[in-house]
C-alpha cells in the first residue's frame, strides 16, 4: 500500500487551515509507517480575491512573506524527524497574466520542492468577481451568471492541467463532491478535463478526503477509470488537515486501483 502522502496541511503561522502543527503531522506520519510526506499548505493569492480566511491573500507582498515563512518552518521542523519531508504548496491557479507573473515570482524567490495545482474558485472571465465554490455547495444553480462562473471554473481546471506548472493536480472535480455540476449538462466539461489529462499525462491525485466527506473520492471513480485506462499517472492523497486523516481510506483506494489494473503510479 502507498506509504506516503504529498497533500497535507498544518496550522502554519496560525494562518493555514490545518488543525495540528507541522511537528505533530510529521510525528504521526512516522507513527503510521509513512516513508515520506509532503507538506502542502495553501498558496491562495489574487488581487481581487475576497478575504474569507486568514490564508487568502490579495496583497502579494504579504502572500510572499507567508510562503517564505511556511517553507522555512517546514524545513526547520524536518530537522527534528527521520521521515523524508518535501516542502511545497497547494496552489489555487488563475489564468490571467497578473496571477501568473506573481506565481512565477513566488516560485523563484521561495523555491518550494513541488507545487500542487488546485482550484477552489468560480469567477467571472475578467477575474473581477471571485467566489469560493464551498459557498455555492449544495445550492441549486439556476441563474446563468453563476453557471458562467462555473464554466470558467472548469476551463480553469483545463488550463491548470495544461499549464506545465504543477507536479500533480488535486481534487479537480471538487465541485461535484460539493453537489455542484452533477447534472448531465456538465458532463461535456468533465470529458474535456479528462482529455486534457490524456494529452498531457499530468499526474492526478485520488483525494480520499472526499470519501470521508461524501462517500466518493475526488475525482469520482468513473473518471479515475478513464484516466487509469489512458495511462495517466496517479497517486493517493489524504488531503489531511489533522493527524487523524493521515492515510485515511488508502486501503480502499488501493483496492480500487488494483481492480482497475492501475500501473502508472506517481512518486517523487
Amino acid at each position: 500500500m502507498q506509504d506516503f502522502t504529498y497533500h497535507s496541511h498544518n496550522s502554519s503561522q496560525g494562518i493555514a487551515d490545518g488543525h495540528n502543527t507541522c511537528d505533530e503531522m510529521l510525528s504521526r506520519a512516522e507513527e503510521i509507517g509513512f516513508s515520506e510526506i509532503g507538506v502542502s499548505n495553501h498558496f491562495i493569492y489574487h488581487p481581487n480575491i475576497k478575504i474569507e480566511h486568514s490564508q487568502d491573500f490579495n496583497n502579494f507582498s504579504k502572500a510572499l512573506d507567508y510562503a517564505k515563512n511556511d517553507i522555512e518552518q517546514t524545513r526547520e521542523a524536518t530537522s527534528r524527524h527521520k521521515i523524508k519531508v518535501y516542502a511545497g504548496f497547494e496552489v489555487d491557479f488563475f489564468p490571467s497574466k497578473i496571477w501568473r507573473d506573481a506565481f512565477e515570482k513566488m516560485l523563484k524567490e521561495v523555491k518550494p520542492d513541488y507545487v500542487i495545482g488546485s482550484n477552489h474558485n468560480a469567477f467571472s472571465k475578467d477575474e473581477q468577481n471571485i467566489y469560493n465554490i464551498w459557498r455555492l455547495g449544495g445550492k441549486p444553480i439556476k441563474d446563468e451568471s453563476t453557471k458562467e462562473y462555473l464554466r470558467n471554473h472548469w476551463q480553469n481546471i483545463i488550463d491548470c492541467i495544461t499549464s506545465g506548472y504543477f507536479t500533480f493536480i488535486a481534487h479537480f472535480d471538487l465541485a461535484s463532491n460539493l453537489g455542484l455540476c452533477t447534472e448531465s449538462e456538465w458532463d461535456e466539461w468533465k470529458w474535456k478535463v479528462i482529455e486534457a489529462f490524456k494529452q498531457t499525462k499530468t499526474p492526478f491525485e485520488i483525494n480520499t478526503n472526499g470519501i470521508r466527506r461524501c462517500g466518493i473520492p475526488s475525482p469520482d471513480w468513473w473518471i479515475v477509470k478513464e484516466l487509469v485506462s489512458a495511462g495517466v499517472p496517479t497517486l493517493i492523497s489524504d488531503d489531511a488537515h489533522n493527524t487523524n486523516c493521515l492515510g485515511q481510506y488508502f486501503a480502499e483506494a488501493e483496492s480500487k486501483l488494483a481492480e482497475l489494473g492501475c500501473k502508472k503510479r506517481f512518486k517523487f
